[in-house]
């Protein structure tokens, strides 16, 4: 079945939260407590039911996961003047996301300000060794690179086509 690259990815999403609900599933009906000798209603499903189901989703998570990094190899994104793979894109918006979040950071910081020591009552004088001012303005800049990024990024998502066979299993009603 082929998917856009954006549905492989909520369907990957999807198969993690399913494998989370299974594991608390698994916890919650490995073992039952009753009063010593009562007899009790077993749950609907068996531990062996819902370890097959756990086994098989993580399975198909796996491959799924292998089909979302071949495409992101082999799909391209121009940044910087040249053509990078979706998997360099992603890392480099990441990486620039925690950039910009250190600049914003910078940027709040007072230019001078003093504090009272709390034990020894000495005011302390901290200066920042940097312009705040100018790191703002790196920061408005970078973050327009971020989001020009990302946008690329999302229309190679949105308009990439995958095969996904597993797919038909989770997808179709």
């Amino acid at each position: 079945m082929k998917i856009t690259l954006a549905q492989a990815i909520n369907l990957l999403s999807s198969l993690n939260k399913k494998v989370s609900d299974l594991h608390v599933e698994l916890i919650n009906i490995h073992v039952i407590e009753v009063p010593k000798g009562e007899t009790y209603t077993p749950f609907e499903r068996t531990v062996e039911v819902v370890l097959q189901e756990f086994t098989e989703v993580q399975q198909d998570l796996l491959e799924l996961k292998e089909i979302i990094q071949q495409a992101n190899l082999h799909n391209q994104v121009e940044w910087d003047g040249i053509s990078i793979s979706m998997t360099r894109a992603i890392e480099t918006a990441k990486q620039l996301r925690e950039r910009l979040d250190l600049l914003k950071m910078m940027a709040t910081t007072q230019k001078r300000e003093y504090n009272v020591h709390h034990r020894s009552g000495a005011i302390m004088e901290r200066i920042a060794l940097f312009d705040p001012a100018a790191f703002k303005k790196r920061a408005e800049k970078l973050s327009r690179q971020v989001e020009l990024l990302s946008s690329r990024i999302d229309k190679v998502n949105y308009t990439v086509e995958i095969e996904v066979p597993l797919a038909v299993k989770y997808l179709e009603a």
